[in-house]
């Protein structure tokens, strides 16, 4: 899932990394509109801008962790500061990146996310056995 309230962002970067990874992202240009799919659907991994209206990035980041706790967040901003840094951190992101996009960098990091969610995968499987 990419969340950024500029539509023509959420799906150039969905597209370009649809195409780099192999994996669909879905893009939504309205945190709400991605809460309410988020809470039907979870997805493992949500790239998300923090300045929207209504939600911003980081409340959106909170509501989606209580219903989906082992989604990872990439968080993305054009804003450098130590709150930015300090919020994404403290509300467990994965990473942050800042805009113009490295889209080598945020493939690296996908990677990463996608890497540990295969791990975790295979830990349940195992005690699913066991169970």
């Amino acid at each position: 899932m990419v969340v950024d309230d500029e539509p023509a962002i959420a799906e150039g970067v969905a597209d370009t990394l649809a195409a780099l990874t192999g994996h669909i992202y879905h893009p939504y240009s309205n945190a709400l509109q991605a809460l309410a799919a988020f809470t039907v659907h979870p997805y493992s991994l949500v790239l998300t801008d923090v300045t929207m209206p209504g939600l911003n990035g980081f409340e959106l980041l909170e509501k989606m962790k209580l219903v989906h706790p082992g989604t990872d967040f990439i968080v993305i901003t054009a804003h450098k500061s130590k709150d930015v840094v300090y919020n994404s951190h403290l509300l467990g992101a994965a990473n942050i990146f800042y805009k113009p996009l490295d889209i080598e960098e945020l493939e690296m990091a996908i990677h990463d996310c996608h890497r540990k969610f295969l791990i975790w995968q295979g830990r349940f499987q195992e005690v699913s056995f066991i169970n």
